[in-house]
Parts: C-alpha cells; sequence; structure tokens
C-alpha cells in the first residue's frame, strides 16, 4: 500500500487531499488503487475528493482510471456494491455518465439531477442559505453548473453566507476540497470573497491551505488580490495561522507578500511580514532585515517643527529612526461609540496606506500611519529640511521665474499623484502644505489632506457637521456648494483649483479672498466674481496659465499633465 491507500482506507481526507494526483491513482500488489479501497470501506469524503479529481483529466484518461481494476477483476463500482455502500455506488456510477463537451456544458445527468443543481445554484445566487441547507445532499451538494462550478462554490464566495453553522452542514454533505474546472478550490471562493465562517469550515473539514489553482495561485493569493480591503487581514491569518505558505510562489512568480506589495495594502504587508524570516519590507523598498523597523512599542519627541491646527515634531524611535510626525486627535462627542469610530478610523487609515507608496522627488515620504489609540492618528514622515511656502513668500511677491520653477515641481507631483490607479487625491492644496529649500527652491508637498477625512469619518458616526474641511481661501467653487448627494467633493480638479490659488500668493504676496472670514462670505464673492485677479504687471502667459486653473466650470479647468505644457511654464527665460 501507498499512503494514498491507507489515508483512503481511514478516510484521511486531509492527509488525503496533500499528495499529489498521480499518487493518489498508484495500484497496490493487489491491483487496487486508493478509490477501490475508499470504495471497499466506505470511505464517503475521500471517494468523492477521487471523483471531482477526474473531472480536471480528459474525458479518456477519466474513463480507464474509473474502469481500472484489481486483480479479481474488480472495479471501484463493483466494490462499493459488493460491500453494501449504495449511496457511493450511485455516485460512482453517475460520475462515469457525468461528462463535459467542449463549450463547458454538462451532460449525463438525469432530469431529476438536472433540476437539483439549478435548484441549489438559484438558492445560492439569491441568498436563500437556509433553503440551500434544506435541499442540499450528498448526492446533488456538489453538482457542477458550467465549467464544474458549483452551488456551494457560489454560496462559498458569498460574503454575506457566513453563518458557521450553516457551513459546519452543508460541509457534513460536501467534499471541501472540491475545485473548478480551473482549479479552483472552495477556500479559494471563500477567501476571494473574504468569507471568514466559510473558510475557517472548510479548512476545519480538510480543505487544503496551499491548494493550487491552474495559474499556481493559493487561498492565500486571492484573499490578497479579491477579498474587500476590510476583510482581507483575517483572512490572511486565519490561511497563515492554518498552515499557508506565503513563500508559495504563482506561475507569474508572485508570492503573495509580493500581491500584497502590488496592491499597496499596507496592513496585508505588515501581516505578512511576521510571517517572512529573510525580508523585511519598509515604505516602498524591500530590505535585510538588518535595516530596523520604523519602531517596535513607541517613539520620544525631540522639538518641535510646526504647530498649524496639530503639531508636528521631530521624533525619534525605539529603533534609532529619526523621522517626523504628526499628531491629529479628533474631536470625541458624547455618547460616540469609541469603539466603532476606532474602526471607522481604522477604515480610513487602511484607504490612505498607499501614500507610503508614492515615490517622486516633489511629495513628502510617507512612512507609516497608525492609531495607537482612538481619535488619534499618527503620521509618520521623511524630516525636510526647509519652510513653509508661504512662510518663504513672506507676504511679498515672487518674481515670476520663482514662480515658474516651484509652479513645475507641483505640476509634477500632481500630475504624478492624479496619474495613480486610483488617482490620489490631496484635498488640501495650499502654501502652508507645500516646503520649500530656500537654497535649492526644491519643493515637497505635504500633508494630504488625511485630517479632513479623518473628520469625514468621525462626522459620519457623531452626525457632526458635513460642511466642507480643509482651507477655506484654497476651496473650489464646488466645494462651496451642495456637492453631489450632499457631499463636498474632493476631486482632481479641485485640486488644480487650489493649485491656481496657490499661484494667485505667489504672484501677489498674499492669500486669494484674504478677507474673507467665512463660509457663506467666500461662497458669495465667489459667486459673483470667480476668482481674484492678479495685481497689474504680470505677464500675459501668468494671467492665462492662472486663470484655466481657476476656470469656475470644474470640466474646464485643464489636468496637471496639460498645464505642464503651457507656454508659461515652457518659456525660456
Amino acid at each position: 500500500d501507498t499512503a494514498a491507500h491507507v489515508a483512503a482506507r481511514r478516510d484521511h481526507l486531509r492527509l488525503f487531499a496533500l499528495l499529489p494526483f498521480e499518487a493518489k491513482w498508484l495500484p497496490n500488489q493487489q491491483g487496487a488503487t486508493p478509490l477501490m479501497e475508499a470504495a471497499r470501506t466506505g470511505s464517503w469524503r475521500c471517494a468523492k475528493h477521487l471523483l471531482h479529481q477526474l473531472r480536471q483529466v480528459n474525458s479518456g484518461e477519466g474513463d480507464w482510471l474509473l474502469g481500472a481494476q484489481d486483480l479479481e477483476g474488480r472495479t471501484a463500482l463493483d466494490l462499493a456494491v459488493l460491500n453494501g455502500h449504495s449511496e457511493l455506488a450511485s455516485e460512482i456510477e453517475r460520475e462515469m455518465r457525468l461528462r463535459m463537451d467542449g463549450d463547458g456544458s454538462i451532460f449525463g445527468l438525469t432530469d431529476q439531477e438536472d433540476e437539483d443543481r439549478w435548484r441549489l445554484w438559484r438558492r445560492a445566487y439569491f441568498g436563500d442559505f437556509a433553503g440551500l441547507v434544506e435541499i442540499a445532499t450528498r448526492s446533488n451538494c456538489d453538482l457542477p453548473i458550467d465549467f464544474y462550478f458549483s452551488g456551494l462554490m457560489l454560496a462559498a464566495r458569498n460574503i454575506d453566507c457566513r453563518d458557521a453553522a450553516l457551513w459546519e452542514r452543508l460541509l457534513q454533505l460536501a467534499d471541501p476540497t472540491n475545485s473548478s474546472s480551473g482549479r479552483i478550490s472552495f477556500l479559494h471562493f471563500a477567501a476571494g470573497s473574504g468569507n471568514l465562517a466559510a473558510a475557517s469550515a472548510l479548512l476545519n473539514a480538510g480543505a487544503s491551505a496551499n491548494a493550487r489553482n491552474g495559474n499556481g495561485a493559493t487561498p492565500l493569493m486571492w484573499a490578497v488580490i479579491l477579498a474587500p480591503s476590510t476583510a482581507a487581514v483575517p483572512i490572511a491569518r486565519l490561511l497563515l495561522d492554518s498552515g499557508s505558505n506565503w513563500s508559495l510562489k504563482d506561475l507569474n512568480d508572485m508570492t503573495a507578500l509580493d500581491l500584497a506589495i502590488k496592491r499597496k495594502h499596507f496592513k496585508l504587508i505588515e501581516l505578512l511580514q511576521t510571517y517572512d524570516n529573510e525580508l523585511f519590507f519598509s515604505g516602498s523598498q524591500r530590505t535585510s532585515l538588518s535595516e530596523p523597523p520604523l519602531f517596535v512599542e513607541h517613539w520620544t519627541r525631540i522639538r518641535l517643527l510646526g504647530r498649524g491646527r496639530w503639531g508636528v515634531h521631530e521624533i525619534c524611535t525605539d529603533t534609532g529612526v529619526k523621522c517626523a510626525a504628526k499628531t491629529v486627535k479628533l474631536p470625541v462627542q458624547s455618547g460616540d461609540q469609541l469603539d466603532s469610530m476606532r474602526n471607522e478610523i481604522d477604515k480610513v487609515i487602511e484607504g490612505e496606506s498607499n501614500l507610503c507608496f508614492l515615490s517622486h522627488p516633489n511629495i513628502v515620504k510617507f512612512l507609516r500611519i497608525v492609531q495607537p489609540k482612538p481619535a488619534t492618528v499618527v503620521v509618520f514622515m521623511e524630516l525636510l529640511d526647509g519652510e513653509s511656502l508661504e512662510k518663504f513668500i513672506d507676504n511679498k511677491p515672487l518674481e515670476e521665474q520663482t514662480i515658474i520653477g516651484i509652479s513645475k515641481q507641483i505640476c509634477s507631483a500632481l500630475h504624478y499623484l492624479h496619474s495613480q490607479q486610483p488617482p490620489v487625491i490631496h484635498r488640501d492644496i495650499n502654501c502652508t502644505n507645500i516646503i520649500v529649500n530656500p537654497v535649492s527652491e526644491r519643493v515637497k508637498l505635504i500633508d494630504f489632506g488625511l485630517s479632513i477625512k479623518l473628520s469625514e469619518s468621525i462626522s459620519h458616526i457623531s452626525g457632526s457637521s458635513q460642511k466642507p474641511k480643509g482651507t477655506l481661501n484654497f476651496m473650489a467653487p464646488e466645494m462651496l456648494g451642495d456637492g453631489e448627494a450632499g457631499r463636498p467633493m474632493y476631486s482632481r480638479e479641485s485640486d488644480i483649483w487650489a493649485f491656481g490659488c496657490t499661484v494667485f500668493q505667489m504672484a501677489s504676496g498674499a492669500r486669494p479672498f484674504a478677507d474673507a472670514n467665512n463660509l457663506l462670505n467666500m461662497a458669495l464673492r465667489m459667486e459673483r466674481m470667480g476668482a481674484p485677479a492678479l495685481p497689474d504687471g504680470r505677464s500675459a502667459e501668468l494671467r492665462d496659465f492662472y486663470s484655466r486653473c481657476t476656470a469656475k466650470e470644474r470640466r474646464n479647468r485643464p489636468s496637471a499633465a496639460e498645464l505642464m505644457e503651457h507656454e508659461f511654464l515652457t518659456r525660456i527665460s
């Protein structure tokens, strides 16, 4: 006997599923294959596993394996009948009838079997999971639809089908290792949808955490690339704790960690790092363990770098890294649920974690974003030499050549941000969020309106005002109205307007609408006059450039790429 014979005899599906396909069909000295051994002993789960695997091979090979005989001339079907396993005999007999034609359609089923599989499929599709349990049997629960896609696979990929008791009941009937024609297993579907209850039940029932589909992808890889961002981490942790090998590579030579980096899923990267004994991922570069993580437990403030609405400090972490840290403390109202608030803020941080992957000479390097306690977020960034553009202007108009040099860099940064997939919107461009090195005049965008997104998350919980947040003098006209669905609309175009307002401050020495002291006053003046006029003495090219950035209708504003081709920025001094 081989290991497959022993596993089949004991109906040890978890072990059986780990063996390669060829090992599951070798005969022993009596000429009996593991399928014959399962049929003789009534090992239902291993028998179903083998029958489902036959659907992955061509029909001729499948016919030969099903019809194989031992030294006494008995087939698996004969042994199931001889030993009184009539239900298993029916399953083998049906598999001998079951075939797929060229377009993936299944034929060879009886009318009743065909009706059963479609009833299961409809209940799974429409979310009638209680009804699914009522009609599911050992004989019908794994019946495939086109391309060997069963109704239970559809349920596994539905994140709403997450009743643990329901899955325990279904998996007493179904083969947890079953897969589609592309070798996509139940566990792939559950992991890809983020269905934690289904994935947990499947693993407990014997599904392999390292099952490979036709592209070599494991369920962990599917969790990384397909699961909703909030569900991906719990699913990945379950799979890793169940023995999923994060270092396996798909046919594109990508590991789960590589895929998480490509997806820019910061929390998944952090989780996978803990299972990676050779590499540490920091920012957007894979480095050796000799380079320390940003911090382990704590950091110490060295000096205040800037006040603003929230303090920005130079810090030193417990691993010796020096960087800048901005602490955002959000207002907690009476009656706010701290757990709900933490979850909402976590979602914002998850959505904004792509900031840590930005790499551009005119954009500050974000290192990490954390929530050490409810309603408090700390953003870690590189230390910068220089001062804010507002301080650099110092209430005095700049020379046009200086404006050109600074504007080129800002446009380059905006073009990079707006070209990301999905686009990165800054949301709070103004002269205090642009750092200038006074010697080289190199500029870098900072802040990125994270505090705006965080404030909106708190507003969602507490019901506080939904008025637009940001720097009033730099808000686009559409930000001052109702926006869509009653909410302000931050967009690439609103970034371009704010950039235009930055150009105005560089050209005039003062903020636009400097005497507008409230939202209503600002909205009325903008409705009446549009953007303020540049002071006299400025070139026609600068005036045209500014007017295009501050077009009242957002659809009329050019993109950052188009602005980079404007004659104001391309002219030779």
